[in-house]
């Protein structure tokens, strides 16, 4: 028995130290399908979040568009940005059932527009949450065995996925000169409602009778939206009556709904897309906030 435990010993040891090297040479595990996702936990580890009051969530709209500097400055109060690329509503239901045990906010806002009722969940974040917070802070080399991928995986990841710059709130704008923008991206006309759009009605009712559970405040930001997606009479009516319905689900559970729609403000030279705005429209877009923030918070 000593023998077979000293070979295991010989067998598991420099494979430990191997996983240990890459992780400092900078070729962190894969935790999710979501690189962004997985790079944004290891950047709230570094740098040591833990009080955060008024904590957001959400997809790519989140993230650009909630200006953190306007936000800290102005409300004085610990803040952390959690959003990243492509979550659904579900997703960050999912998300904030771990992110509320663990950092004990006491306002979640969730900056949103129609792309985050349009797609189904993923499920990958269940390999973050289902694992206990002190391993994920204190451990992340664990995930290397947990979600065990190929070390030709994780080479790919660190230099072919594409790397955002955040600031220490978690946030970031981004600013596309004209020339550069995406010009399918800038006229996409996507189908809304899609058969998913029901299903994420129904998590956000669940995402908002857990906030309240919790006594926490509840604070929906429907995001702008380019006016040409809304130049027909039908595509204005899919609009308001999304809109109608998000804000009947949040008012039902407690929340506060706030709508910052309005394509007088938020010209098209504002956006590099269909619903993204560039770093001065989100500066804009947060000054907004914030100023109705100030009368809601206290």
């Amino acid at each position: 028995m000593k023998i077979f435990l000293y070979k295991i010993v010989l067998f598991v040891v420099p494979v430990l130290v191997l996983f240990e090297i890459l992780f400092r040479l900078g070729f962190s595990p894969i935790v999710t399908n979501s690189m962004l996702f997985d790079f944004k936990m290891l950047e709230a580890r570094k740098h040591h979040v833990k009080n955060v009051k008024l904590l957001s969530v959400g997809s790519s709209i989140g993230l650009y568009e909630l200006n953190s500097g306007v936000i800290v400055k102005n409300l004085k109060m610990p803040y952390y940005n959690f959003a990243s690329w492509g979550m659904t509503i579900a997703d960050m239901r999912v998300l904030l059932n771990s992110l509320v045990k663990e950092y004990k906010p006491k306002y979640v806002i969730i900056c949103s527009s129609l792309g985050d009722f349009m797609t189904t969940p993923n499920d990958s974040y269940l390999n973050y949450v289902s694992t206990n917070s002190y391993i994920r802070n204190n451990f992340p080399e664990f995930f290397y065995f947990k979600n065990y991928n190929s070390i030709h995986q994780l080479f790919i990841r660190k230099y072919e996925a594409y790397h955002l710059d955040f600031d220490k709130w978690g946030g970031a704008s981004l600013t596309i000169k004209q020339k550069d923008i995406n010009r399918d991206k800038w006229n996409e006309h996507f189908i809304f409602p899609t058969a998913y759009t029901q299903g994420q009605y129904k998590e956000l009712d669940t995402l908002g009778a857990f906030l309240k559970e919790q006594n926490i405040g509840f604070i929906f930001v429907q995001a702008p939206i380019k006016a040409s997606y809304t130049n027909t009479p039908l595509a204005e009516q899919i609009v308001k009556l999304h809109f109608d319905k998000c804000k009947s689900i949040v008012g039902n559970q407690g929340g506060i709904y706030l709508n910052y729609y309005n394509t007088t403000v938020f010209t098209d030279s504002l956006f590099f897309d269909q619903s993204h705005l560039q770093a001065e429209g989100s500066v804009i877009l947060t000054q907004e906030i914030v100023a109705d923030l100030k009368t809601i918070i206290k």
